[in-house]
């Protein structure tokens, strides 16, 4: 933030998972920090109430250096297009944010974090791969050895045999311009968590050389 106050350089906060923070961890939104940056934070109820297909979700603007009142305008613009959310979504949605008890998050912030560990400690025994712990959300990155997966082309086509061959699909990292990593989701059931984890496990072992 403070680059960001030096260059005159306003910023874009993704925070769609504020409420997705594991127990003995702390989210800060950007907006606490009292830079003195105009900042656009985006949120929405896909993450914090599992509803991908809602599609519904916010821009709240914080800014006290009144350099925005442009975008500001555009936005409220944009907001009134006829082409938007669900109308019976955009209805409950007061009642949503404002009548679900703190109970739901932290249950489900403690599931995810379970869940979590539960996929860890099976991936650490997995030959070539290094899971890393999250702190929140909803997925794990997992870094992947592929100098000891010389078979496979790339992250693309590890990935796609171990689906062929375990029924297992883990997003290759480099749909985010991260070679050498992999991400899983880890909102399943425990008992399905568990295979899943045991059968990436087997697919590496089967194949890691080095």
């Amino acid at each position: 933030m403070n680059v960001a106050h030096r260059r005159r350089i306003p910023v874009i906060a993704d925070e769609i998972y504020e409420r997705l923070v594991f127990p003995g961890e702390t989210f800060v939104s950007v907006a606490a920090l009292e830079a003195g940056v105009p900042t656009l934070i985006c949120g929405g109820l896909a993450k914090r109430f599992l509803v991908p297909g809602w599609r519904l979700g916010w821009i709240v603007v914080h800014d006290d250096v009144s350099a925005l009142h442009d975008i500001r305008s555009a936005l409220v613009r944009l907001t009134q297009r006829t082409i938007g959310s669900c109308t019976l979504v955009q209805a409950a949605l007061p009642a949503i944010l404002h009548q679900t008890p703190s109970t739901f998050h932290e249950s489900l912030a403690e599931t995810l974090q379970r869940h979590a560990h539960i996929a860890f400690d099976c991936l650490k025994k997995a030959k070539g791969l290094t899971p890393y712990m999250p702190q929140g959300a909803m997925y794990m990155v997992i870094e992947v050895d592929m100098t000891g997966f010389a078979m496979f082309s790339g992250g693309l086509e590890f990935a796609g045999r171990m689906m062929e061959e375990e029924s297992v699909f883990c997003l290759p990292g480099e749909c985010f311009f991260l070679p050498n990593f992999m991400r899983i989701v880890i909102t399943v059931p425990e008992e399905l968590l568990l295979e899943a984890c045991e059968r990436i496990t087997q697919f590496c072992n089967r194949y890691y050389q080095k």
